[in-house]
């Protein structure tokens, strides 16, 4: 059993008087920027930095883009002055993060001639020479021969450097020792397959983060399922302050494939990734470190995807999968490859040595396979590592609409439903995109104030048949004349009945602000969270929520790396049609560190689209008794290519009615559950094959 030692949250915070002396380099300057390293730039990113002048103190701008500081007119004079000096920033305020730019002096030299008793002497030419400032080596490169010196003074990785980098992260004992294990051991080859919900993002990034800061990976690639793409985005940003560029970022489409040898870091998804021109232009990179998210996509070596993955140049690789072996132990076999080739010698030979000729999922000559196994893998366990979750207790309130609102939601469902079938050719399909009524329909389900806006919009678009316009007209005015809302009333009535702290999420800012009024009109203290605040209003709402606020209104920026486990309630006003970013939400509460059962309010109006997709989920799978990260697992056995919340739409728009819908949907259900079988067989023999096998030194 190994020693569980509570999360350790670190929080890099700056406080007034801390120095950070800057290795700047004169040509930069002279270019108007301050350059900065990856984890300096990420830790500095939203701070502001005053430069002083003669004149008016200025305030440098950050260029993310370049990873530093900005101001031709400002930072071009300091060019000869750092050559000699150094460049220091003097933390001045705390809250918010302030600091004061100036160059200091170097100490000066003293030296005097040969003592008897000293241990180091010189004689007078050499006190001369050194004495000499023209013959003296730039206190800049001073600086970078020191701290090259202290770097190479840490041996191995026993000692994690990064660490003082991370923000808003859990730290705990097993994950600290997988990244110290495929380091150390591992040589930073490794396959991270621990059970879902124990954070092998967290300890890929920190394998990152240290390779990062000794200077060991400087181009990195991360392939993820296309949902997953923004997620690792915003977890890299956040809580390991790296940068990366995703591959349907405008700027980077723009500059073609050339991209992937412009950018240093890159998020990529697995279908952009195996297509060409893209996969030439990877494989034509030499890459530091290549992370590879869900790697049980890559378990059949006869797939374009194992093929280009055998195929990237690089140094140090990851494969993060809590489910290695499917169908076949050859499928472990064709990972290992990707990491080591040649470990497990040739496929037919290890078939020979080590898959049963009866059962291909039996093992044979066990003691020998883990021993080989053990070169690549890493295994942690929740009965091992000491971590439990607490309940979630889930209910969902079934609201009925009033007359108006269901005579609306009616009417544009139908409109919506007919045009998303429309041929592509059709002049109201150029303008009624895909997109465009999918998210109204999800605005209706919402509330009618998030819809009105859009409807409004719609209607006022020219390219549109008149009778079309009409109709959108129509009905934008009845939305915006609804003045009542059944699902608002039983929120009201929830929290009455809940007196506790809550967080209500909803998709839309403008049901955001319809129930912030509502809400603060019903005397309840609300604050409100959204992407549209600036970094240190989001702290503040934290705050005030933590300490006077009772009500959290957030949209689903507030599900993305917050952590909340101060309040053990959360309240889906709306619904997303993505049962990910249901989860995603549900997971700020009900994560690691979380003490008190969290409770699950679930609001959906009856006969509705958000009604049946949240009936499915927790008829045939029982979703808020999974386990963070199970259900990717179970929607991953599906087999489709189209993400969930496609599958989902396009049932409903092919569906003759409501009750036509309803079969597809049971249809779906019954494959949704197949795979949450099929997953649970999959945890099982992956117990029964590995066992209590690879736990981290």
């Amino acid at each position: 059993m190994s020693r569980v030692t509570a999360p350790q949250i670190i929080e890099p915070g700056f406080q007034i008087g801390d120095r950070i002396e800057l290795n700047a380099d004169a040509d930069a300057l002279r270019q108007g920027l301050l350059s900065l390293d990856p984890v300096l730039a990420g830790a500095l990113s939203q701070a502001e930095v005053v430069i002083e002048t003669d004149a008016e103190p200025t305030a440098l701008k950050f260029n993310a883009a370049q990873g530093a500081f900005k101001s031709v007119k400002h930072l071009r004079p300091l060019a000869r002055s750092a050559q000699l000096g150094m460049l220091v920033l003097e933390c001045v305020s705390a809250m918010p993060a302030r600091f004061r730019l100036r160059v200091e002096a170097p100490p000066p030299i003293q030296l005097t001639a040969a003592a008897p008793n000293d241990l180091i002497s010189f004689s007078p030419d050499d006190v001369a020479l050194l004495e000499n400032r023209s013959a003296r080596a730039r206190w800049r490169d001073f600086r970078l021969a020191l701290q090259a010196t202290r770097l190479a003074m840490v041996a191995g990785f026993d000692q994690l450097l990064c660490l003082p980098w991370l923000r808003e992260v859990a730290l705990l004992e097993h994950q600290l020792s997988t990244a110290r294990t495929v380091l150390r051991r591992l040589r930073g080859r490794a396959l991270l397959c621990d059970e879902v919900g124990l954070g092998k993002t967290i300890e890929a990034g920190i394998i990152l983060e240290e390779l990062v800061v000794r200077g060991l990976a400087r181009r990195v690639l991360i392939l993820t399922p296309p949902s997953l793409v923004e997620q690792w985005q915003g977890e890299m940003r956040r809580k390991f302050g790296l940068d990366f560029i995703v591959h349907d970022d405008p700027g980077f489409r723009e500059q073609g494939a050339r991209a992937w040898a412009t950018h240093d870091r890159i998020i990529a998804s697995y279908h952009t990734a195996k297509r060409e021109p893209h996969r030439a232009a990877i494989l034509n990179q030499d890459w530091d470190l290549v992370i590879v998210d869900e790697a049980h996509h890559f378990r059949n070596r006869t797939t374009q995807l194992w093929q280009m993955a055998s195929e990237l140049r690089r140094q140090y690789i990851l494969l993060l999968t809590a489910t290695p072996v499917q169908n076949d132990l050859a499928e472990l076999f064709n990972l290992v490859t990707l990491l080591q080739p040649g470990l497990l010698s040739t496929a037919r030979s290890f078939q020979k040595q080590f898959v049963d000729r009866r059962d291909k999922l039996m093992p044979r000559n066990v003691d020998e396979l883990h021993r080989l196994l053990a070169e690549v893998m890493v295994r942690n366990r929740r009965s091992t590592v000491g971590l439990a979750l607490t309940r979630r207790i889930a209910k969902t309130h079934l609201v009925t609409l009033n007359e108006k609102e269901r005579a609306l939601y009616d009417a544009v469902s139908r409109f919506v439903r007919q045009h998303l079938t429309l041929p592509s050719d059709s002049k109201s399909k150029r303008v009624l995109s895909r997109m465009s009524l999918i998210t109204l329909q999800k605005e209706l389900g919402s509330t009618s104030q998030a819809a009105a806006p859009t409807l409004a919009r719609l209607a006022a678009d020219e390219r549109l048949p008149d009778t079309e316009r009409a109709t959108l007209a129509q009905f934008a005015d009845t939305a915006r004349a609804l003045t009542e809302n059944s699902k608002a009333d039983r929120l009201r009535a929830l929290l009455k009945d809940f007196p506790d702290k809550m967080v209500v999420f909803t998709q839309f800012r403008a049901t955001q602000e319809w129930l912030q009024k509502c809400l603060r009109d019903a005397g309840e203290q609300v604050v409100a969270f959204h992407g549209g605040l600036l970094r240190l209003e989001k702290e503040q709402a934290i705050r005030q929520f933590q300490n006077d606020a009772r009500i959290l209104l957030s949209t689903d920026a507030g599900s993305e790396g917050r952590n909340l486990q101060f309040c053990n309630a959360v309240c889906n006003f709306d619904l997303p049609w993505n049962p990910m970013k249901i989860e995603q939400r549900v997971g700020r509460l009900s994560r690691i560190g979380q003490a008190r059962d969290v409770f699950v309010f679930n609001l959906a109006a009856a006969d509705t689209l958000e009604a049946a997709v949240l009936h499915l989920l927790e008829a045939k799978i029982a979703m808020f008794e999974l386990v963070i990260g199970e259900i990717d697992m179970i929607l991953g056995n599906l087999n489709e290519e189209k993400e969930f919340e496609e599958i989902v739409t396009d049932l409903w728009a092919q569906s003759r009615d409501d009750l036509d819908f309803r079969t597809a949907l049971d249809r779906l259900g019954d494959q949704v559950l197949a795979a949450k079988e099929n997953y649970l067989r999959q945890r099982a023999q992956e117990e029964k094959l590995f066992g209590e096998k690879f736990a981290p030194e």
